[in-house]
């Protein structure tokens, strides 16, 4: 039982390695990162602001439907 639970996660990690390879990954450009936190940014305070978001402590955020 072991040994097949082994082969099952060594095949599992290598699989998740293949797919995660740096061959199909490009990097960000810095431009375009800093783009994305812009807009996010703006995303969260436009949640703070219509209550979506509400602050109840340091680094403590409660989500409201």
């Amino acid at each position: 039982m072991k040994k097949k639970s082994l082969s099952i996660y060594t095949h599992a990690a290598s699989v998740d390695t293949v797919r995660k390879s740096g061959r199909f990954h490009k990097p960000r450009d810095p431009e375009e990162d800093l783009t994305l936190f812009m807009l996010d940014k703006i995303r969260w305070q436009k949640a703070l602001a219509s209550g979506r978001i509400e602050k109840i402590g340091p680094r403590r955020y409660r989500w409201n439907e």
